[in-house]
């Protein structure tokens, strides 16, 4: 494999790894909303529709950072 193919395979996996990391931390905020408003018991479920959100933008954020990032690193090349 040529350096060029090795560098699409390393930024494939590191693009993959950030839909995985966001899928994670959207569950993990949305468990917990649910878990409290069981807890609660809200007529409304207003701790998952905002922790759900709040994880959203949350993995935005650091799908923003590493994208930042990565752009940086390919203009140091």
């Amino acid at each position: 494999m040529s350096d060029n193919d090795n560098k699409k395979i390393s930024k494939f996996a590191r693009f993959s790894s950030l839909g995985i990391q966001m899928g994670v931390i959207i569950a993990l905020f949305t468990w917990l909303g649910t878990y409290l408003d069981g807890k609660y018991h809200n007529k409304i479920v207003w701790w998952t529709l905002g922790l759900s959100l709040f994880g959203v933008i949350v993995s935005l954020v650091l799908v923003i950072k590493e994208v930042i990032q990565m752009s940086k690193e390919d203009e140091k090349k």
